[in-house]
């Protein structure tokens, strides 16, 4: 009985596996077609321009057009297909993995007396989303690493041989601000950039100044008191740093004193923060 269960289950499986393929081809099939139409019709249009305009709404030859079935059905779907297909393939490629895994799943515990990974097929389907939620994660950090890796390329190519190291602050929600504004990681300005600093010392703070001096120092440029945590630092560098970016400020000075908040915040790191601390606990 069991061997019974388990070939009808694997043939259900089997079926809906077939035919949810097909399905799933014929409709990424037209939506291709009907996509490329739309693209030509499209281009037809701008290469014409207004002549085409002219031409088309001139009666005798724009009624002929309308009246032809074949070619207002052939536009119509080309704009309705490739927005319905899109929808229609992932909803059936969501209920191929779900239909197809549960009958198959079924078929190994009648057959080969593995247990099945779920009891209920929606649970399956939960499966799937998470799957499909985790590959979309997982893509788009994969991109995120690659655009960092080709701006910081980009900035160590345009800063090689200077003796200066230009550092990436951790943005967060910022970061995609800075990326949108300025196509990198930091302002540039005239060949020259602004938002990094060197990693020996604090530049706002005078020659041979001690740790600690700096340290206040750059706190002062944010406009927090010295025992700031970095949660503090960060939201007054955030709101400093909306205001004086010299693509939102035109201000005279703005763009230096832009520099200036990067500078203090470079410097204001974690490992920083918690050097002060230390030093001024002992």
């Amino acid at each position: 009985m069991n061997k019974f269960l388990g070939y009808l289950n694997k043939f259900i499986g089997t079926i809906i596996d077939y035919v949810l393929r097909g399905v799933i081809f014929i409709v990424d099939l037209l939506v291709s077609v009907f996509s490329s139409v739309r693209q030509l019709f499209g281009y037809i249009v701008s290469m014409g321009g207004c002549l085409i305009i002219l031409f088309l709404v001139n009666p005798f030859i724009l009624g002929p057009i309308l009246r032809n079935p074949f070619i207002v059905t052939v536009l119509s779907l080309s704009i309705i297909i490739p927005i319905i297909g899109k929808i229609a393939v992932s909803y059936l490629k969501y209920i191929h993995y779900m239909a197809t895994e549960y009958f198959y799943d079924k078929a190994d515990n009648y057959l080969l007396g593995r247990k099945a990974s779920y009891e209920n097929i929606k649970d399956y389907g939960e499966k799937y989303k998470k799957d499909q939620e985790a590959e979309r994660l997982r893509k788009e950090a994969e991109e995120r690493k690659r655009r960092e890796e080709e701006w910081k390329k980009r900035y160590e190519e345009q800063n090689r041989g200077s003796g200066t190291y230009w550092s990436f602050g951790d943005f967060s929600d910022f970061e995609e601000f800075f990326r949108n504004a300025n196509q990198g990681g930091y302002y540039s300005q005239n060949g020259q950039n602004y938002g990094g600093s060197q990693q020996r010392g604090y530049q706002g703070s005078p020659r041979g100044a001690s740790f600690e001096s700096q340290y206040e120092e750059a706190c002062n440029k944010l406009g927090v008191s010295a025992s700031a945590d970095k949660y503090e630092i960060k939201l007054a560098y955030k709101k400093m740093a909306k205001k004086y970016h010299p693509d939102l400020n035109k201000d005279e000075g703005a763009t230096e004193k832009f520099q200036e908040i990067n500078n203090a915040y470079d410097f204001l790191s974690d490992e920083n923060i918690e050097r002060y601390k230390r030093l001024k606990a002992n």
